[in-house]
């Protein structure tokens, strides 16, 4: 590795840890103040962690050793407790990579310090308030929740190819829960992933999302073999962790559907990618048919995603399922700007028109995507929504829809509204 890109990755790390402030004199003679890596090399080098050389040079040509940047990492050690979390976790996993060499330098790092820098702790919450305005035709009821979902998500590195991912979740009903499930703790992704002859392999229980999510956003128990670069495909297999896929409340938990399926990605300008996919769902467990008093479900999709200005994307999907009836979905969005979790006052707006019918997508992204919270009534109408980061780490999300069964056209509309605060830490 060269040495200038060294210091430049290192200055992102410990910049605020040695002090940001520093003379604009330049400190070596072939670091020219209009290079790419002069402010780095120059705050590293008046913060004490880089060092030229006697005839005033950097040399930033030079590949650099382990034991130079062992040295490096010492120096920034050195200023860790002004370091932020975030620091002191990179510092961290330095120390960890340069253990030997800082032995080296008489710089201790202890087994302990080794083992707990290579498992990653964070977590999530997301308070969540929705409603629909009817829950049947016949009646004019309504449905809403307010439900609390945290998640405490664990990052473990086995080795220089195969890492660890568990994300362990609870809901809450804030309103509380009658059927006795309220506040269950379960393992909802736990995998391995990591190199396999020449393909990226997960192997567990992951989630599997494709395309733009209009037909699958749900949780896999099996295999995914990822491969490609600018035309990227995932073949994969298993069943599926959840039990209402196609709507269907008869599926138990004991009695998933297995599916098989490849999804393709091309990446067709910096700004446009397409994508495609074909999966069959087939209920191996019971006699509960999929739809049309079959086991067996066959879908196709393709769609778009695109930058079309600065600040502005536009994205769209259509596909088929082989149902006798009620067995196509589309769905078109345009997008301004979005919400950072990492940058204060960011916001996005959105708008969308989506005609799901109602055996037509497995497992849909779209939330209140169908007419009376039932897929057997399908949906079809508008969406608007906003979202906005208030405070570091922090997302609101606003959105409304206005839809319509596409099985009943003398259906009434449904309006569903949802409001959401989601906290990662």
């Amino acid at each position: 590795m060269k040495k200038k890109l060294v210091a430049s990755l290192a200055a992102a790390m410990v910049l605020s840890v040695a002090g940001t402030s520093f003379a604009a004199t330049n400190p070596f003679t072939d670091v020219p103040a209009k290079h790419w890596s002069y402010d780095a090399v120059t705050k590293l080098a008046n913060a004490g962690i880089v060092d030229g050389y006697g005839d005033g040079t950097f040399r930033g040509d030079k590949t650099i050793s382990r034991y130079e940047m062992a040295q490096i990492v010492a120096k920034a050690m050195a200023h860790s407790d002004q370091a932020t979390a975030e620091q002191k976790a990179s510092i961290d996993k330095l120390s960890v990579e340069f253990a030997e060499e800082l032995e080296g330098l008489n710089v201790r790092v202890t087994k302990l310090e080794k083992n707990s820098s290579t498992i990653k702790v964070s977590g999530e919450a997301r308070l969540r308030y929705q409603n629909f305005d009817r829950i049947d035709p016949a009646t004019d009821g309504g449905e809403n929740f307010l439900k609390l979902r945290t998640r405490v998500n664990l990052d473990g590195q086995i080795n220089d190819e195969w890492s660890y991912y568990g994300r362990l979740e609870a809901n809450t009903d804030l309103r509380g829960d009658s059927n006795g499930s309220d506040d269950t703790v379960r393992m909802d992704n736990a995998y391995v992933k990591g190199q396999l002859f020449g393909t990226t392999a997960t192997i567990g229980r992951f989630d599997n999302f494709i395309g733009n999510g209009l037909f699958i956003d749900d949780t896999l128990n099996g295999v995914n073999i990822g491969f490609g670069n600018v035309l990227k495909a995932n073949a994969f297999y298993g069943k599926n962790r959840n039990s209402d896929i196609f709507g269907t409340n008869t599926v138990t938990d004991d009695a998933h559907l297995e599916v098989t399926g490849l999804a393709l990605d091309y990446a067709a300008s910096k700004a446009t990618n397409i994508h495609g996919g074909y999966y069959q769902y087939k209920n191996t467990d019971t006699n509960v048919a999929v739809y049309d008093s079959e086991d067996t479900a066959k879908i196709w999709e393709a769609g778009f995603k695109t930058q079309f200005a600065p600040n502005w994307s536009l994205n769209g999907t259509y596909g088929q399922s082989d149902a006798n009836t009620e067995d196509s979905a589309y769905n078109a969005e345009i997008v301004y700007k979005g919400a950072d979790k990492k940058k204060v006052g960011s916001y996005g707006v959105w708008v969308n028109y989506r005609n799901i019918e109602a055996n037509a997508s497995p497992s849909t992204t779209t939330d209140g995507a169908y007419a009376f919270n039932s897929q057997s009534y399908g949906g079809k109408g508008y969406e608007v929504g906003f979202n906005y980061t208030p405070a570091l780490n922090t997302l609101l999300r606003v959105k409304y829809a206005d839809l319509k069964s596409t099985t009943d056209s003398d259906l009434d509309k449904t309006k569903f509204v949802q409001a959401q605060v989601e906290f990662f830490f």
